[in-house]
């Protein structure tokens, strides 16, 4: 897999506005524009995820990622996003919706930071605009937030990513770590066994490797991950062209040895039996005719 993320492609990108300026507009044509932008410089780069849009709430001016972020009204920046996201999908490239969720704080962002909220208000204002791009767009995927939802991390929460995401809002996708430093806290064991089918890691650490792949509920909970994001890549663009039928390559050139030593071994057999044959006629007995 592929992803676009606007600083890091190595091919330079277009410059756009930030969220928060879309949002500006209240114009769900132009957010969706902006989706349909970014998904043909996807295209372009023959690549298939988008690690955006974010639509997490304002609360503060001084929150570190309000310029990703749409506004603190949940119903207008659900809207801007589910329609950026589905200008996206219109080229096949699916999108990371983040930061899932109560995302609000950059300072000691990996530093246990606890968010604490009820559930009224979670599901009135902070997953609001979630809920309307979730139900509303076909996004794919979900990059989870660092911090915790009261104790537990967003990343290993079930009724976050299980009973919320899945079970409620009937997403079918996956849901990827934030940057998967081994903070401490990050534990891919029990991330995965609660939601987080990916971590995202420029190269495998211990920490963000399974350790447990032993255990028949760790196999259960890898196996359902593997599902999630074959899911998503499959209904992607990196599967909608130059897609060839029949067996791979591999298979058809073990096929071909396997057919070459099959005749190999026909033919020794086969001198073997004659050479066997003529020895044994040279060794039978003469009989003369009177």
């Amino acid at each position: 897999m592929r992803h676009l993320q606007f600083n890091f492609t190595g091919q330079g990108s277009i410059g756009f506005p930030a969220a928060v300026m879309i949002a500006c507009t209240w114009n769900k044509d132009m957010a969706l524009a902006f989706g349909q932008s970014i998904g043909r410089m996807a295209n372009d780069m023959d690549v298939s995820g988008w690690y955006a849009p974010a639509t997490n709430t304002h609360r503060s001016a001084f929150a570190g990622r309000n310029f990703e972020y749409y506004s603190e009204d949940g119903v207008l920046a659900g809207w801007m996003c589910a329609n950026a996201v589905n200008g996206a999908r219109e080229w096949g490239v699916y999108a990371y919706v983040k930061h899932f969720a109560t995302n609000d704080q950059e300072t000691n962002r990996t530093g246990l930071l606890c968010t604490w909220l009820n559930e009224q208000s979670m599901r009135e204002i902070y997953l609001k605009s979630f809920e309307i791009t979730f139900k509303n767009s076909n996004p794919g995927a979900t990059m989870v937030a660092f911090n915790n939802i009261g104790t537990v991390p967003a990343e290993a929460c079930p009724e976050l990513l299980n009973d919320v995401l899945r079970g409620e809002w009937g997403f079918r996708g996956f849901a990827e770590t934030d940057y998967f430093g081994g903070y401490g806290y990050q534990d891919s064991d029990r991330m995965i066994r609660n939601g987080c089918d990916l971590m995202l890691a420029t190269y495998s650490t211990p920490q963000s490797t399974v350790t447990d792949q032993t255990s028949a509920t760790s196999v259960i909970a890898m196996r359902q991950a593997s599902k999630n994001i074959l899911y998503t890549v499959v209904n992607s663009r990196a599967y909608d062209k130059d897609i060839q039928g029949g067996l791979p390559t591999w298979e058809k050139v073990l096929i071909l040895i396997d057919v070459i030593l099959g005749l190999l071994i026909v033919c020794l057999e086969y001198f073997a039996v004659k050479k066997y044959l003529a020895k044994r006629k040279e060794m039978a007995p003469t009989v003369e005719a009177e």
